[in-house]
């Protein structure tokens, strides 16, 4: 119990100067551990906690973790990569990605230790300007090696579950299965595409830029079972 959380999202905040309400499984009531932005929150894990989900709720409503986050109670802390979660954040408040039709950016390298084989859940959140109505943003992850060598990656995807021309931020997430012990860097790429079909027609006549800022990526370090 009293381990720092950071919890990414959107909407995060009750109101400029207040964080959401955050509950761990059997409605046990986090305080803050740190700064509180819109994309994401620090908290203490409660006295009392049990393995379950995160609940954050807000003006706008209440928001549950898709996995159940564990607590160990009466155990040392866990070496990076070990039993039973490892979360690293990586933040960048100013701009984190500029990036043209076509053209491909980088977002927030982050070194992960890798203890045993383990599964890596990745988050980004971000804040984006610049689209138009034939624009699309797409994000992906991938992961190199402690050399910089491409390891695994994903597919690019739309930057939120509805169209990101619609909103000026949102949350992605991927999964990668059993990595094999070692150093790796995971990091998140951004791409702005024009739309296909009768609605864009491929229209690349305005190239328009994307700017990403107030990025953040967590990597969940969670041992395979």
């Amino acid at each position: 119990m009293g381990t720092a959380v950071t919890i990414v999202g959107s909407n995060l905040l009750k109101d400029v100067n207040t964080g959401g309400d955050v509950a761990f499984f059997d409605n046990k009531t986090a305080a803050p551990a740190g700064p509180l932005s819109p994309t994401q929150l620090s908290v203490l894990v409660p006295a009392g906690a049990t393995t379950g989900p995160i609940t954050v709720t807000t003006a706008l409503g209440a928001a549950s973790s898709a996995t159940n986050f564990t607590v160990l109670s009466g155990e040392p802390p866990p070496a990076p990569g070990g039993s039973p979660t490892d979360v690293l954040t990586t933040t960048e408040p100013q701009v984190c990605a500029s990036v043209d039709t076509f053209g491909t950016a980088p977002i927030l390298p982050t070194k992960v230790s890798v203890a045993a084989t383990s599964n890596l859940l990745v988050y980004l959140s971000s804040e984006w300007s610049g689209l138009n109505p034939d624009t699309e943003l797409l994000l992906s992850f991938r992961v190199n090696d402690d050399e910089g060598n491409f390891v695994i990656g994903t597919p690019f995807e739309w930057g939120v579950s509805n169209d990101p021309r619609l909103h000026d931020s949102g949350t992605v997430m991927w999964s990668f299965d059993s990595v094999e012990p070692g150093v790796y860097e995971v990091l998140g790429d951004a791409r702005t595409d024009p739309v296909p079909g009768p609605t864009g027609g491929g229209n690349t006549n305005n190239n328009p830029t994307a700017v990403l800022e107030n990025c953040a990526l967590t990597v969940f370090v969670i041992p395979a079972a």
